[in-house]
């Protein structure tokens, strides 16, 4: 898990520098490569490290936090609680700022897929404006039979049958192409909303 994508290093360098200001101690924060990430304080191995605390997000050491007094006298269990208040705070920063970095990627994977599913329906929009032709054209061809069927008289029969029965498919499928239609629309207006909502 690579901090630097998704931690505020300057944050990091504010709460280092008050809790240094409060406390009369210097601390640094590793990456879990052992990488300083800031050393705003100056902090080198010359002063005294009078602890070392590995942090971890979810369950994955991240970071270490390594600090000590700068007065080599310092009450060691003053140090041992100032190191404690340290390590929670940083922590919860990291913590924070992972959790934040994987939400902004939550959303942009969930508009990613609202963008796919609103291109799907244009695309569903468009067949079904083919399906509409279709129904036209079986409409045209049932009333070109029931002409031809009344011309032939009782010699035209079969395009009596053949008229009935493209009237009926083509009624059918005008109230397929409808319902589609409607669905269409709700699904529309659904992603379409879904797409504000994000913006909000």
């Amino acid at each position: 898990m690579e901090l630097k994508t998704y931690l505020d290093i300057e944050q990091l360098e504010e709460l280092l520098v008050s809790w240094s200001e409060a406390t009369k101690m210097i601390a640094i924060v590793l990456d879990d490569e052992g990488n300083i990430l800031t050393n705003k304080l100056g902090f080198s191995r010359e002063h005294v490290e009078a602890f070392s605390e590995d942090i971890e997000v979810d369950e994955v050491v991240v970071a270490t936090v390594v600090g000590g007094p700068l007065d080599e006298d310092a009450d060691e269990e003053a140090v041992e609680s100032a190191s404690q208040l340290l390590v929670k705070a940083v922590q919860s920063l990291l913590e924070v700022s992972y959790r934040k970095n994987q939400l902004n990627e939550m959303i942009a994977h969930y508009n990613e897929e609202i963008a796919a599913a609103a291109d799907l329906i244009k695309e569903l929009n468009t067949k079904s404006q083919g399906l509409k032709k279709i129904e036209n054209k079986q409409n045209i061809l049932a009333l070109n039979a029931s002409i031809e069927a009344a011309r032939a008289g009782e010699a035209g029969r079969g395009f009596t049958v053949v008229a009935h029965e493209f009237g009926k498919m083509a009624h059918e499928s005008g109230v397929i192409n409808d319902s589609i239609q409607k669905t269409l629309r709700q699904l529309d207006s659904s992603v379409h909303s879904l797409g504000e909502q994000d913006s909000i």
